[in-house]
């Protein structure tokens, strides 16, 4: 399990883990809307994302799930009032922040390459490809945009026309964007030793 710290927050990233639904911290809630999930995976991604923000946030964290399906805070715990959630296959990310955030990990071999043309604009490619590794881009690209999603709070985004890349500063390892031609917070993101690549924002 890594702590991330980030001004007004922090994530933690950790392990996809099977035996978190059997974690006491489970609420009698969080336990009935794990009996509806038939997916071991699912069950799992669910069971330890839960567990992870139990064991941050208690109980008396009461949590709901937007239109877009997103899980939310109902009120405020302690200075945290703002949650995101992402998991790819191994790895599950839960960030806690004061302010509005948005949160994503994804495994960088995934076969982003086949889709590319659906997120990636060629100025895109031009304003910050030649910075990174093959393969590694447009793995960067497609979490940067989902965690903007997440702290869009919106529906309907087409990624080529709504959400750009506008900018790339390699050596503080973040991206500038912007949702509906307005900016959003810098997109930090990591290059995780297990081939993850995490992206979030917030403010």
């Amino acid at each position: 399990m890594e702590r991330i710290e980030f001004t007004g927050g922090y994530i933690i990233v950790a392990a996809v883990d099977a035996e978190a639904e059997h974690s006491p911290l489970l609420t009698e809630s969080d336990h009935a809307h794990l009996e509806t999930l038939t997916s071991p995976t699912r069950r799992a991604q669910w069971a330890t994302w839960r567990h992870i923000t139990r064991s941050e946030l208690g109980a008396e964290a009461l949590l709901r799930y937007n239109s877009a399906g997103a899980p939310l805070l109902e009120r405020a715990v302690g200075e945290v009032a703002y949650i995101s959630v992402s998991h790819s296959a191994e790895r599950v990310a839960v960030m806690f922040s004061h302010t509005r955030c948005g949160v994503d990990i994804e495994a960088i071999d995934r076969n982003f390459a086949r889709v590319a043309s659906r997120y990636i604009t060629p100025e895109e490619r031009a304003t910050a490809e030649a910075d990174f590794a093959e393969g590694v881009f447009e793995a960067v690209v497609w979490s940067a945009k989902e965690a903007i999603y997440k702290y869009g709070n919106t529906q309907g985004v087409d990624f080529t026309a709504d959400l750009l890349l506008v900018g790339h500063d390699k050596e503080l390892c973040t991206l500038q964007a912007e949702l509906y031609g307005v900016p959003v917070p810098d997109v930090h993101y990591l290059l995780l030793p297990d081939n993850q690549v995490l992206c979030y924002l917030a403010g």
